[in-house]
């Protein structure tokens, strides 16, 4: 398939997302989601070929990296969503912006930090004995 199509996917699974959590409320199968868009961009740019010549124990450190990032997200969501709900008592439109915020807020750090772990190993030269 051509890389623009995955492209095109990944862009519309994260506005899929985006929109039923507008109309439908913030709800944590959300966060099982952006995995599969990551997955779509990375066949888009070509990453995923990267990740058919690098060895089990890189590819393990990868999923286990991502693993954990997902975990740490969507215990700051939870935590986000208790202190909008229980501590500040938010309701309506400023809820809903509140949520957004949080969630993006969370989402950055956990991205940079994943990204660069992904980066490294990508980068990391081969220690091939040819």
């Amino acid at each position: 398939m051509n890389k623009k199509i995955f492209n095109i996917i990944g862009w519309i699974v994260l506005l899929a997302v985006l929109g039923s959590w507008i109309v439908s409320g913030y709800s944590s199968w959300y966060l099982l989601l952006l995995p599969l868009s990551y997955i779509y961009f990375s066949i888009s740019d070509g990453s995923i070929v990267k990740l058919s010549k690098l060895s089990i124990s890189k590819v393990v450190l990868i999923l286990l990296a991502l693993t954990v990032s997902v975990g740490i997200v969507f215990i700051l969501i939870q935590l986000a969503n208790y202190v909008i709900n229980e501590k500040l008592h938010l309701t309506g439109g400023l809820k809903t912006f509140s949520q957004i915020v949080a969630i993006l807020l969370s989402l950055y750090p956990i991205k940079f930090i994943f990204g660069s772990i992904v980066y490294k190993i990508y980068n990391a030269p081969s220690r091939d004995k040819s």
